[in-house]
């Protein structure tokens, strides 16, 4: 999409689709170096490219340090640590049981509780080391691996905005594969409406929409990729206590914050903790949350309460007891 002042790229990165929206400004150029740092954080953060310094890693496991890019290796400090903050619901070493089950890849199949236990014995991000000095990382057991699914598109939206911004834009809208930020007001001064799924209906049917500006917005859900069996629904987030798919009660949790990064790896955790927990979690870092219950209540954060409308009708909603930002 193109116009005398707007423009749009649309593009495969990061094992999904990602668009990119400029509003009052045409210029190419910004989108092409939006486009190719986004490719360059592919290239190092991908464990399916064989060339990739993730894909190294898991290779080197157990024995030697590898090189990597300084990308790599800030990805991997920030991911540790909020292990460290979510008490290891988030953990970028789930690798092991991500690919046993094999949500979206394998046809219905549940691993016995022989070879989830197997696999969970590989997962625990302490078990990342970093060398500062030479920016050199590995894992300290064989067969351990790292998937970064779960933070790389928020790493690359944060890039992505922060290019634009350092290039003029004021109005923008990036989308890569779910992982919303959007860059200063719409043109007309109003905020951004952005749609929140509805996690038992297909694609673009939403609950409601949250009015935003200068924020990033990402949602982890049971939706994205699953399969019912015998009236359970197998999803892909795993929860690395159980070896499971979470079963904390959740559809879908819904971030709202300054940074991608964070919130990606937020929704994962909120996810996986459940709503009790998360809200202790989200109240001591101060973040916005939406949840939506297996029972399809709507629970928010006291701060998004003003910027967040219920569309669907047949939802129950209420806040959570506390003020995010």
């Amino acid at each position: 999409m193109t116009n005398e002042k707007n423009m749009q790229t649309k593009f495969y990165a990061l094992g999904t689709l990602n668009y990119i929206n400029m509003f009052n400004c045409a210029d190419i150029e910004i989108l092409d170096k939006v486009t190719e740092r986004i490719y360059e954080i592919d290239d190092v953060l991908s464990a399916f490219k064989n060339d990739s310094d993730i894909s190294k890693i898991n290779n080197s496991a157990g024995r030697d340090f590898v090189d990597i890019n300084k990308d790599t290796y800030d990805i991997l400090e920030h991911a540790i640590h909020f292990s460290k903050l979510s008490s290891g619901c988030f953990d970028v070493t789930i690798g092991p049981l991500v690919k046993l089950w094999g949500i979206g890849k394998k046809t219905n199949y549940i691993p016995d509780d022989t070879e989830i236990a197997r696999e969970m014995n590989k997962v625990d991000y302490r078990d990342i080391l970093l060398d500062k000095v030479n920016i050199r990382a590995t894992l300290r057991c064989e067969d351990q691996s790292i998937d970064l699914g779960g933070i790389a598109k928020g790493y690359a939206a944060d890039e992505a905005k922060r290019i634009l911004m350092e290039n003029g834009v004021k109005h923008a809208l990036i989308n890569l594969g779910g992982n919303i930020v959007t860059l200063g007001t719409r043109v007309d001064g109003t905020p951004w409406k952005i749609g929140i799924q509805n996690p038992l209906m297909q694609t673009g049917q939403y609950i409601g929409v949250l009015s935003l500006e200068e924020k990033t917005i990402v949602t982890s859900g049971t939706n994205e990729r699953f399969f019912i069996k015998d009236g359970i629904r197998y999803h892909h987030i795993i929860d690395r206590y159980t070896g499971y798919p979470s079963r904390s009660g959740l559809l879908s949790v819904t971030a709202v914050c300054d940074n991608s990064m964070y919130a990606d790896a937020l929704t994962t955790s909120l996810f996986t903790m459940g709503v009790d927990e998360g809200l202790k979690l989200l109240e001591l870092i101060k973040e916005d949350a939406i949840f939506i219950t297996d029972k399809m209540e709507v629970i928010m954060t006291n701060g998004l309460l003003e910027k967040f409308k219920i569309t669907n009708t047949s939802i129950k909603s209420k806040r959570a007891g506390f003020y995010g930002n």
